[in-house]
């Protein structure tokens, strides 16, 4: 790293990879193709590789098996996929290969884990003498990683290896990757020199001053960007113009694959952004920044990380945990966060990923966390209204209602309105097959985060018992399957977010029919939601109204609270399955 081994001065840093994998069954032959990712920046060497057999024959991979995908040819990145021949179980994968870059900063930890068993991972790092670094390391599954430092005539060695690693475990609605596997990274935080000592990660506020230095070149203003910006935001009221530009920045730049909240310098301005109509996320976010403060409003850049992806651990002040940029303004004394990234999105709004994480304000360095949905407002509201004819066929309406980010997932922006109601069509013919679906209609208010769908629906005439109907009290919303089967679990369960689902029937039928059965009345309370169903007979014996409750009302779930967890999806199983069942007297 920056340089170490080499000329005083060099930044540059170079890194060597070699790695073995033997195939035990059948199963892992899937590992027999490799996917290395490199750019322009980031540029792969040397690559050699061979399959061992079994009996100790040797094929080398040759070089047709090397494939090279461009992923993207703006910012000249690319994929090289490389296929191991004859493999097979037994056999061994051996292959290495270098990566060097034009920087002292490599942001990516080293994993000791992968998803598969690990015998031996180790690591050296090699850094000059008057370079300072951090170490962090992340080792939630109780793995041992051990280290050793020392001096050398050229800098500091820092030695770290783990041995046998358990697989990474892909828990469902467990964490990423990221979150679970053994991992360490060197961060620099101090070099010196002739000039003096120069500060680069050693705190979030010195790097954030690092990292504005490489913003400057990229944000260098110009007369058409206060010519675009004049023209966007019009003469209207701060917020009028602020949502003016955010409309602009969203809708006619492209949003294009980059490396989160970093820059590529030399290669972009938001000149070039706004000539070519496409920029990643951070200089959308860098451009719309600088068009509000060209339209007299102020605002702040707010780095953000998709837990999906991993979850940010404040001790390290790396750039390299955050995957986006959101901008802040404040209107009527009111935090509003802006989200130029995604399409679809109306003012104010953020992707639901991001809703209640940890953030970074990168001009301050203050560490915030964003604004979050309560769970209550993430509904899905089902309506049903069912009667039963004289000859036992039930027909009737419905009405589903959703809101916060369980309508977020049904608004994609500007969509076609006849697609979107034969996506719901389907969506509720596959939960009511017995029944015809039809007179879909869909309102959608992507400002307000509601969608309402309308329908009528009447039993299919082959599906009519004539002595004996039944309906399932939690359709369309259920019943639903158990996703959690395994007894016991040492992970977190996290949803991506937390919610309220509601279902209410009304059931209706003539003389002459009696109700035969009905689901129980539930009540539960768990530490992480609760779950109700009542039932409401008509005195006059040819009504009924059931009501159902599910709130979900934690996002993230500690192994503690598992079995309660399992417990109260386990009871809204049940009891959704659970029938109204009528018959002929």
């Amino acid at each position: 790293m920056a340089g170490y081994g080499r000329l005083a001065g060099s930044l540059s840093s170079h890194l060597r990879v070699e790695e073995r994998v033997k195939i035990l069954t059948g199963a892992g032959k899937g590992n027999g193709e490799i996917a290395i990712a490199h750019s322009a920046y980031l540029r792969l060497q040397n690559f050699s590789g061979r399959t061992v057999l079994p009996d100790g024959r040797i094929v080398p991979v040759p070089a047709d098996a090397q494939f090279q995908r461009r992923t993207s040819k703006s910012r000249k990145t690319f994929v090289t996929t490389v296929a191991f021949p004859a493999v097979q179980p037994g056999a061994i994968l051996d292959y290495q290969y270098e990566v060097t870059f034009g920087s002292p900063f490599l942001l990516e930890p080293w994993y000791f884990s992968e998803e598969v068993p690990v015998l031996r991972s180790e690591v050296a790092y090699r850094t000059p003498g008057n370079w300072t670094y951090q170490i962090w390391n992340r080792s939630p599954l109780g793995v041992t990683i051990h280290q050793e430092k020392r001096k050398t005539s050229e800098g500091y060695e820092v030695h770290a290896w783990a041995e046998n690693l358990p697989a990474v475990p892909d828990d469902p609605y467990g964490p990423p990757y990221a979150d679970l596997a053994s991992q360490m990274l060197l961060l620099p935080g101090r070099s010196s020199g002739i000039a003096g000592t120069e500060g680069w990660m050693y705190s979030w506020r010195s790097t954030s001053r690092l990292v504005s230095q490489l913003y400057l070149p990229v944000i260098r203003l110009d007369d058409g960007l206060t010519r675009t910006v004049r023209k966007v935001a019009g003469a209207g009221d701060l917020r009028r113009k602020a949502e003016a530009l955010y409309n602009f920045v969203r809708d006619e730049i492209r949003t294009e694959p980059g490396d989160g909240v970093l820059v590529d310098i030399g290669q972009t301005t938001l000149k070039k952004v706004l000539a070519e109509r496409r920029g990643t996320a951070i200089e959308k976010a860098l451009l719309l920044q600088n068009m509000l403060r060209e339209a007299g409003i102020g605002s702040l850049m707010i780095w953000a990380v998709d837990p999906g992806r991993v979850t940010l651990d404040d001790t390290l002040p790396s750039p390299g945990w955050f995957d986006t940029a959101l901008v802040m303004i404040e209107l009527d004394f009111e935090r509003t966060f802006l989200d130029p990234a995604a399409q679809g999105l109306a003012f104010g709004q953020i992707r639901p990923q991001y809703e209640g994480t940890a953030a970074r304000v990168f001009e301050t360095s203050e560490g915030i966390v964003l604004p979050e949905t309560p769970f209550g407002e993430n509904l899905r509201r089902a309506e049903v209204d069912l009667a039963l004819d004289a000859q036992g066929r039930l027909a009737g309406t419905g009405t589903l209602r959703l809101a916060g980010l369980r309508a977020a997932e049904w608004l994609h922006g500007k969509s076609d309105p006849a697609k979107t109601a034969k996506d719901w069509t389907d969506w509720l013919a596959e939960r009511w097959r017995e029944y015809r679906i039809s007179n879909v209609q869909v309102a959608e208010v992507p400002e307000e985060r509601k969608v309402t769908v309308t329908w009528a629906m009447a039993q299919r005439e082959e599906e009519a018992l004539g002595d004996e109907a039944t309906a399932t009290p939690g359709a369309p919303l259920g019943p639903a399957d158990q996703p959690f089967v395994e007894a016991e679990r040492k992970t977190d369960v996290i949803f991506d977010y937390p919610f309220r689902d509601e279902v209410e029937l009304h059931l209706r039928w003539p003389e002459g029919w009696k109700l035969e059965r009905s689901p129980a009345a539930v009540s539960l309370e768990k530490p992480c939601g609760t779950l109700s169903e009542t039932l409401e007979p008509d005195p006059g014996g040819h009504a009924l109204v059931v009501r159902r409750r599910l709130d979900v009302t934690r996002r993230r779930i500690a192994p503690a609270d598992y079995e309660a967890l399992r417990a109260l999806l386990g009871e809204a199983v049940k009891s959704g399955a659970q029938p109204v069942t009528l018959a002929r007297r």
